[in-house]
Formats: structure tokens, sequence, C-alpha cells
């Protein structure tokens, strides 16, 4: 195994299960996620059935209705997504990882500051991994977040994958570079044009991928050899909570003079030191009838 070695965390059509939240039932169809409202209209993570009609994310809604008329649209649910995968990130850095990541149901880290604090080893960090996830999770491991990145989409539950290189990629399809936000506009164009292996994209010339598909043709090209960019982690997060109760809450002018005191609240917290604020939520429970 070349050093440095990364290791992916992939949860599969993990906005798809957060939105469908206890409709299993919709998994086992066709189904997709609907687009945001005002957003371009393409369909999001789709189900294992809906891929068996070569249906894929962002694929246009009605290209998507044309190949499975009865195709389920779920709609998203982007603050539930969000919390429930801040949870997930939460988990894995309590085993000591400095975690990236770049859309939810995916998460890298670099393993060698953890192999001394689990075992020895990188079977170790995995082990620890799954145990605090406390949930089924593909992992994978590689020289590269790429290279980690596959080897956890090809992997299985109970086992994770390894992928060393370009060698161990060239085998795997294009459409592996929609789960790489740059490059994942890519797999269509390049199917079209016959080439449908990351050996075959590895081995056309560097210009004229950027001459074609400009960054993300070089983005591509790299990745198909087995390199990427350098991980970047996150700043691990504290949640701040303010409670302001109220005797009488259905004035408008009353609640938004309420929020601005919780958010002053919030702003002159000591814990903050400085920090920006990513998320203010606003929560109001109803007591005693109130609307």
């Amino acid at each position: 195994m070349c050093s440095p070695v990364i290791v992916c965390v992939f949860l599969p059509r993990f906005e798809l299960v957060v939105a469908a939240g206890d409709r299993e039932s919709l998994l086992q169809a066709p189904a997709a996620l609907a687009p945001e409202p005002g957003r371009e209209q393409l369909v999001g993570e789709v189900s294992q059935s809906a891929e068996a009609y070569g249906i894929h994310p962002g694929m246009r809604v009605g290209e998507a209705l044309s190949r499975c008329p009865r195709l389920a649209l779920v709609p998203p649910d982007p603050v539930g997504v969000a919390d429930a995968w801040e949870r997930v990130l939460a988990r894995l850095e309590s085993v000591g990882a400095e975690v990236e990541s770049e859309l939810p149901g995916q998460a890298c880290f670099a393993a060698a500051g953890l192999r001394r604090l689990h075992g020895g080893s990188l079977d170790g960090v995995v082990a620890a991994t799954r145990a605090a996830l406390r949930r089924p999770a593909r992992i994978g491991a590689g020289p590269s977040r790429f290279c980690a990145l596959a080897a956890a989409a090809r992997a299985r539950t109970r086992r994770a994958g390894l992928v060393r290189g370009a060698e161990d990629l060239a085998g795997e399809p294009v459409s592996l570079l929609r789960l790489r936000e740059p490059a994942a506009e890519l797999p269509q164009a390049l199917e079209r044009f016959g080439i449908t292996t990351l050996g075959e994209l590895a081995a056309l010339p560097r210009a004229a991928l950027a001459d074609r598909f400009g960054p993300a043709g070089l983005l591509a090209y790299d990745l198909a050899h087995g390199r990427d960019t350098p991980l970047v982690p996150r700043r691990p997060r504290e949640r701040l909570e303010e409670v302001l109760e109220l005797d009488e809450s259905s004035s408008g002018a009353q609640l938004e003079r309420a929020l601005g005191l919780l958010v002053d609240r919030l702003l002159a917290r000591r814990e903050r030191r400085g920090r920006a604020l990513r998320a203010v939520v606003l929560a109001a429970t109803l007591v005693e009838g109130g609307t």
C-alpha cells in the first residue's frame, strides 16, 4: 500500500434513504429524488431498481420518466439529510478522524495518524470506524481520495475494499466519476464516445481531455491515473443552543425580535471563540393549544 492511506466511508443513496423515511417500499421500486424547488429539473439519487432502467443522478426528469413512466419522484429533505449526515460525521470524528466530506453519504480521512490509536494497523482503523458508525456502510482504502472511493463503492458492508492505484482502477466503469462532484457530468459524454472504463479514459491524451472538457477533463484524467487533490478536512462542529419562552407567540413582529435576541445570544457565547455559525435553526414548541 502506498502512503499516505486514505479511508473512505460510503453510504449509497444516503439522501434518498433519508428523504424516503419510513417508506422503505419506495426504495424497492424505481424511485429518484425530485429536483429541489427552483433548481434545474434533474433527478438526484436513484434506487437500484431505477438504475436498471438506465436512470442515473443528474438525468433530466423528462428523460427519466420516459425511460420508466412509473418512476416515483421522492421530495428531497435537505434539512433532514444535513442533520442525519452531521451525526454520521460526528461519529467518525469520535474515533479521531479528521474528515472531509464533499457530499452526504461520502466521507474521507487519512488513516496514518489513527493507526497507533487503533491497534497499529489499517484493519484496526476500519474496525473502529465500523463500531463508531453503528450502521451498515461500505468502507474502502487507497492512496488517494478517488481510489478509496472506488474501493468503497465496490466493497461489501462487512468487508473493506482496497484499490492500490491506476492498475486496479483500469477495469472500473467511468460512471464512478459521478461520485466525484467536479467530474460528475462527464460519464454521459464519455460513454457517447465509446469510453466505458477508467482504463480507456487513462489512455487518452491529457491535452485532448483538457481541450474538450476543461478543468473537469484534467481532473478526470488524474482520477483515472489514481491521483487526486489533497484532503481538506473540515473543522469539527459544535452545537450551541439557546431557548426563549414567549407568552404570546402569534405576532410576527414579536417572533422577529425573539429570533434576533436568540441569534445575539448565540454570537455572544464563549464557546464560539470567534468562529462563524454555519446554520441557525429555529424550533418552536406550541403549548396550551397554541397555533
